[in-house]
């Protein structure tokens, strides 16, 4: 039975959620802007979801819905808004739950920045949030576009292509990503469990290590590198860094499945003593 494992992380520019939030990879305008955004961090534990069918992702599409006057009546704040200030709007309307509104406000904004692949880029991340994959490859291939060697825009591509199953497609924007930026954590680890999933284990263990090597207080790898050391037959290795998990991860939820699978370890190794016959 195969040990359960974390999917993968996705770098995106949003606040921390179940999906992720961001090395900001695009500037801002000031050091107070990114301290205002909160944006410097890569979730600890992005939960699982149920996987859906290929003719749902092949569904998915993006929905602009007409922009209605509102209290503004003809005048439009954001008309004169940069670009960088329509991602802090559409993050702090994230941030505050009006997924809808932080959508439209990217929407409005790249017609006229069509140039900018920060808006490509953070929609892209809010698509993936919604379950629209579809939607969200659209708009990372146009940021791709316009920068071809950004690591943060291939790792995210990668984790969209895993989700349609092209696993090699993934690989190698992965594969491009590390290359490009070596300490990505994010890059590494979804390529481990890529690896884990294909049982390379040797190979996603070496990954999993070097997330540990580049931020030792993130819990993910941890769980990960503990069912890769367990499948690789390390019970006692694999058991120290699901304890370390526990110790740092922040989701009750992923806590508890590390501490099921240390009893049943524990159950295992106690039933194989038993059945080693004494010399």
């Amino acid at each position: 039975m195969k040990n359960k494992f974390i999917n993968g992380y996705t770098v995106i520019l949003a606040v921390i959620a179940i999906t992720v939030l961001a090395w900001l990879v695009y500037k801002t305008e000031s050091k107070t802007e990114m301290d205002n955004l909160n944006a410097s961090s890569v979730e600890k534990e992005p939960l699982n979801k149920a996987p859906k069918t290929a003719e749902a992702f092949n569904k998915a599409s993006p929905v602009v819905r007409p922009v209605v006057a509102g209290p503004h009546k003809s005048h439009d704040p954001h008309s004169t808004l940069t670009a960088e200030k329509h991602i802090q709007v559409a993050l702090q309307h994230k941030q505050e739950g009006r997924m809808f509104e932080a959508i439209q406000s990217l929407s409005m904004a790249i017609p006229k920045y069509s140039d900018n692949k920060g808006l490509y880029a953070v929609r892209a991340s809010l698509y993936l949030e919604q379950g629209q994959p579809a939607a969200a490859l659209q708009d990372l291939q146009m940021a791709l576009k316009l920068d071809p060697e950004d690591p943060a825009l291939l790792t995210n591509r990668a984790q969209v292509y895993r989700q349609f199953g092209q696993i090699r497609e993934a690989l190698i924007d992965l594969n491009k990503a590390i290359n490009l930026s070596p300490n990505l954590l994010a890059a590494r680890f979804n390529r481990g469990a890529i690896y884990y999933s294909s049982e390379d284990y040797q190979l996603a263990l070496e990954d999993f290590d070097q997330c540990v090597a580049i931020d030792p207080h993130v819990a993910g790898p941890y769980f990960n590198r503990a069912s890769t050391k367990q499948a690789l037959g390390d019970t006692a290795g694999a058991k120290n860094d699901l304890n370390r998990f526990i110790q740092l991860s922040d989701s009750e939820q992923w806590k508890s499945t590390a501490q099921d699978l240390l009893q049943r370890w524990e159950k295992d190794e106690a039933r194989k003593a038993v059945e080693t016959p004494k010399s």
